[in-house]
């Protein structure tokens, strides 16, 4: 995850994105259980072209576009801080943290300072302490999960465990002693690890079992009944029912669909039946009229499960609350009543939501001050203050539960990577709802930011109706976009200048608000969080300051390639196969639309093994290439291939649900090629060209 997250529309279909829906979506009453906030009807318009503030702005785009320096530019995991992400409590008192950028454990004192860190896996992001005391880490960088104990007031490695056929260790949730529980966000697998234990309780030995799998599971939760997740491109939660111990049983899991992605979950046993809860979009199709966007306010959802399968128990809009991109969420019953605490990553609140599990009444929210931008939070022991982890802000919060938002504990940053003012405001523009402060969500009308469709930057699975014709359209990462325009998939908008200052507007299009505005600390108090962050920020600086993060923000390094120098020779039959094949389109260059920045097809190797991984594989040019209906009268933009992973479904149209997929429906005629609907006769990959290609797609 990054630094300083933010809203907007922004993008929210950059490269063409978001949301499910066959047909074009008709306006419909919502169903909130909580009261809207005000909003106009009409966005004003606005009052004037402002071309000579966007023709500096594009100089500005034009200087962060070296296409030398784009190749230079380290991996996200490093680049944006250390990132505080993951919190667990230690037996005993204080508490173990997860700096994801910095590939560490911070042990933390109950007042959140450092008292040491360890190393962790790459990119670390799941954290689960089991009965005995032990600690497991495992993170999005790679397959590996350390294994800690605790030893005087630190950490010392105890173990490891490489889960089967993954690519990560992205969620991890205890089960007692005798069990823990892994997911794999990248492959889809749902393992359980049963743990055997030598006398002194140190793990001896570990057997791996898949429990199921499930597009993309980004989160994990478990009672004594059942083991959960949440499935970003399924856009669902699957319970699996558990036996004596935490053991799966094999019965096929209980499912709860949703229309979009769900971003958190927790679970709570009951007598009567477990309760799950979740925090996600709205549960219902985007719409797309009068170029804005509507129908996705964030929602925290309540789900009995029981024997006849789930039941709905409330569905609560926190956007009407404030509270947007809930990306952690604490539950438990108290009586006859679901308490949850929740915050949202994009706005400056906790809330403290109060579910009757009798339905007698509606549901309670109470919100109070606190940062924005948390990933995690650790309720205290014995009335002691929370922590929370902040890595928008990069620091530990301390929240004693006031009406004061809680102190910051800042984590160090060892990077010794340098970042400007403006790259951190542009990333509370990207990930908060700094982008359209006034947004409501009166009716139609959402609080949202680019997160709401593109968590953490990434795809988040959905196909939305686009407004245009029978036009559907897929979401696509956020990431790497300075060096890969002409942006979305209609190539409209030629330069990244033009396409922040259209975003702006897409993002104010229903609050009544000229879309060239400024802000200052009195609109937003939680500016004086950016460290350095003038206190008025002027429309300039706004759009300045989003393209010099969208500048700074590439990729994490791919766990395909970490730790490797080659290809094997399957991988290169795979390039050799994509070079006579695919690169005609797809080319091998660093920045999109610069043909000097491509390269011969012997530097291949080194730059794809390289950290950051920079080639695009893209090109400018519209194509038609049989994926229907066209986007433009001209077919569509070839788009990047780079972390394919990440971009579930795939074509435009996000017809292809796999790879396998895309690789079976290439075809030729002659010299035209087909990515799908290839007619009678045409050449198609065999099954050893196939595979080839499969395993070098991997690598991009």
């Amino acid at each position: 995850m990054m630094r300083l997250r933010a809203s907007g529309a922004l993008l929210a279909i950059v490269a063409a994105g978001a949301c499910r829906s066959s047909e074009p979506p008709q306006r419909a009453a919502r169903e909130s259980g909580s009261p809207a906030a005000g909003g106009v009807t009409s966005a004003a318009p606005p009052r004037g072209d402002h071309a000579r503030e966007l023709a500096a702005l594009r100089a500005f785009e034009e200087s962060r576009r070296s296409w030398q320096e784009i190749a230079r530019r380290p991996p996200a995991e490093v680049a944006l801080g250390p990132n505080p992400y993951r919190l667990a409590a230690l037996p005993g008192g204080g508490a173990v943290g997860l700096l994801r950028g910095a590939a560490a454990i911070a042990v933390l004192e109950p007042d959140g300072r450092e008292r040491g860190r360890i190393e962790a896996p790459p990119s670390p992001t799941a954290v689960a302490v089991d009965g005995r005391g032990l600690v497991w880490v495992g993170g999005t960088g790679s397959p590996e999960i350390a294994i800690y104990r605790q030893e005087g007031d630190g950490l010392v490695r105890a173990g490891e465990v490489t889960l089967d056929g993954a690519w990560t260790a992205r969620a991890l949730v205890a089960g007692g002693e005798r069990w823990m529980y892994a997911a794999d966000e990248r492959s889809g697998r749902v393992v359980a690890l049963a743990v055997t234990r030598a006398r002194s309780g140190a793990v001896s030995a570990v057997r791996q079992r898949e429990v199921g799998r499930c597009g993309a599971p980004i989160a994990l939760a478990r009672t004594r009944r059942h083991l959960v997740a949440s499935c970003l491109f399924d856009h669902a939660l699957l319970a699996w029912p558990l036996g004596d111990g935490g053991r799966p049983t094999g019965e096929a899991p209980v499912r709860i669909a949703h229309d979009g992605p769900l971003w958190s979950v927790d679970a709570v046993g009951a007598p009567d039946g477990d309760v799950l809860v979740a925090g996600g979009v709205e549960d219902h199709p985007l719409e797309r009229e009068d170029g804005g966007f509507g129908y996705i306010d964030s929602f925290l959802y309540a789900y009995r499960i029981d024997g006849d399968g789930a039941r709905r128990l409330a569905a609560v809009n926190v956007s009407a609350h404030g509270v947007v991109t809930p990306k952690w969420l604490r539950a438990e019953i108290d009586g006859d009543t679901l308490r949850v605490v929740t915050a949202g990553y994009a706005t400056a609140l906790v809330a403290e939501v109060a579910i009757p599990l009798g339905g007698e009444s509606a549901p309670r929210v109470a919100t109070r001050a606190f940062w924005p931008g948390t990933t995690d939070w650790l309720p205290g022991a014995g009335g002691a203050a929370a922590l929370a982890a902040s890595p928008l802000l990069d620091d530990w919060l301390v929240d004693a539960g006031g009406p004061d938002a809680p102190a910051r504990v800042a984590a160090p940053d060892t990077s010794g990577i340098a970042r400007t003012v403006e790259s951190r405001i542009g990333e509370a523009l990207l990930f908060t709802s700094l982008m359209a402060p006034w947004g409501s969500s009166e009716g139609r009308r959402s609080r949202f930011t680019c997160e709401t469709c593109h968590f953490e930057a990434h795809g988040d699975g959905r196909v939305h109706y686009t407004g245009r014709g029978e036009v559907h359209a897929s979401t696509r990462p956020l990431r790497g976009l300075v060096e890969n325009r002409p942006h979305f998939s209609r190539a409209l908008d030629r330069t990244t200048t033009k396409m922040v200052h259209a975003e702006f507007r897409v993002a104010n299009r229903w609050n009544g608000r000229d879309p060239w505005f400024a802000v200052d600390a009195g609109d937003v108090p939680w500016l004086t969080a950016i460290e350095g962050a003038p206190r008025h920020l002027s429309p300039e600086l706004l759009r300045r300051s989003l393209i010099a993060f969208l500048a700074d923000f590439g990729f994490e390094t791919n766990q395909a390639v970490r730790g490797r120098q080659r290809f094997t020779r399957l991988e290169r039959a795979g390039a050799e196969r994509f070079r006579e094949r695919c690169a005609g389109c797809h080319r091998a260059r660093v920045v999109t639309d610069d043909p000097a920045s491509e390269v011969p097809f012997d530097r291949w190797e080194e730059l794809i093994f390289a950290p950051a991984g920079p080639l695009v594989w893209a090109s400018p040019e519209y194509q038609k290439t049989g994926v229907e209906p066209y986007v433009h009268e001209r077919g569509a933009r070839t788009p990047s291939l780079r972390r394919l992973h990440l971009k579930h479904p795939y074509f435009t149209s996000g017809s292809a649900a796999s790879l396998d997929e895309v690789l079976a429906r290439a075809g030729w005629v002659g010299d035209r090629f087909f990515h799908d609907g290839a007619p009678a006769g045409a050449v198609h990959l065999d099954a050893g060209e196939r595979r080839a290609l499969r395993a070098f797609l991997e690598l991009l």
